[in-house]
């Protein structure tokens, strides 16, 4: 084997651990088939793996991959084995209190509930699942928390961070003075940015998905580059004014990716990595890369903008996303509130 064909096939297997959308084009939301009953949709397995073929081209992969976990993980060990007629009330709180009792984050709890709250739907659509059954599907979640570095906490870092003149430190004072998800700047590439305008465009982002290719010798899972979550990730944003001149200065070709400098790009839990060891360098509380987010979402309300414009710099898909997730009240807000009551 001469080295040249070495290198093809490092190519080839190399190319096998990234998977990009190369449509532009979201995926149409569409609607769930309206057919009758099929015969082999028997049990609780078959159904969730009926409408999990039914949503397969209606939704991101990586989406898709979100309910594929959720079924096989958790909602099967506990119910594959059941006969849909056997599926009742009862059945389905039991199952709704088991999920809630298990050591679960929040957020995974809620989207088992969730993906099993559609395909009792599913079921009902078919006729295989009584009618009122969908009705039982009802659970509440006490969202928690989420960590938020505020602006004015995070000051150590900026100040470190223009220090080292890096592009991996300007791409997080970028993610700083933005909000833009981890994703979002693991996707960036130089073409996104427009100098004239001092704007850059949000095109594309990035996860690690379970590999749909399950055949030997592939990897579990791969880098999934794809168009953004909505119609509204997908956003025009301007730049911060202090960066501009040292982006400009580092710019490369418009097809290489801002983080890697290269054609293939680097990854969330990479960026999150460094982005610890630099809290850690300022002597910061640790948090994570999206308490940023969080941080410039409630600094920008704070500095009386309003929440349309906050939202659509985040890309939220309504201004409600916004204020109920991301916008968080400090002491400072709640002394003044106190104090300006005569």
């Amino acid at each position: 084997m001469n080295d040249t064909t070495t290198k093809n096939q490092e190519q080839v297997q190399s190319r096998k651990r990234f998977l990009e959308e190369r449509d532009p084009v979201l995926p149409p939301q569409s609607h769930p088939r309206a057919d009758t009953a099929p015969s082999h949709c028997r049990t609780v397995e078959e159904l969730c793996l009926d409408w999990l073929r039914d949503r397969l081209t209606a939704v991101k992969k990586s989406t898709f991959s979100t309910y594929t976990y959720c079924v096989n993980a958790h909602i099967l060990p506990l119910l594959g084995h059941l006969p849909l007629p056997e599926l009742s009330e009862d059945t389905i709180l039991s199952f709704i209190r088991g999920i809630q009792e298990k050591e679960l984050a929040d957020t995974t709890a809620h989207a088992v509930l969730m993906v099993f709250k559609f395909v009792v739907r599913h079921g009902v659509r078919l006729g295989v699942v009584q009618d009122g059954l969908a009705a039982c599907c009802r659970f509440t979640f006490r969202r928690p928390e989420s960590r938020i570095l505020a602006v004015q906490d995070s000051v150590p870092m900026k100040e470190y961070l223009l220090r080292k003149r890096s592009i991996f430190a300007v791409s997080i004072l970028l993610c700083r003075g933005t909000g833009i998800r981890v994703g979002e700047l693991c996707g960036l590439k130089w073409g996104d940015f427009d100098f004239k305008t001092g704007t850059f465009h949000i095109k594309r982002t990035v996860s690690r998905i379970p590999n749909p290719d399950t055949s030997p010798g592939q990897p579990k899972t791969i880098l999934y580059i794809r168009t953004p979550k909505s119609h509204t990730s997908s956003r025009e944003i301007p730049i911060p004014e202090f960066l501009i001149i040292p982006l400009r200065r580092m710019r490369k070709a418009d097809d290489l990716y801002v983080l890697t400098g290269k054609d293939t790009c680097t990854e969330p839990r990479n960026v999150q990595k460094r982005f610890k060891t630099i809290l850690k360098r300022c002597e910061m509380e640790d948090c994570n890369f999206h308490a940023m987010r969080h941080g410039f979402a409630t600094a920008c309300l704070e500095k009386g903008i309003d929440c349309k414009t906050v939202s659509s710099i985040l890309g939220h898909s309504s201004i409600r996303t916004t204020m109920d997730f991301y916008v968080h009240t400090s002491m400072r807000q709640k002394t003044d509130c106190i104090n300006g009551i005569d």
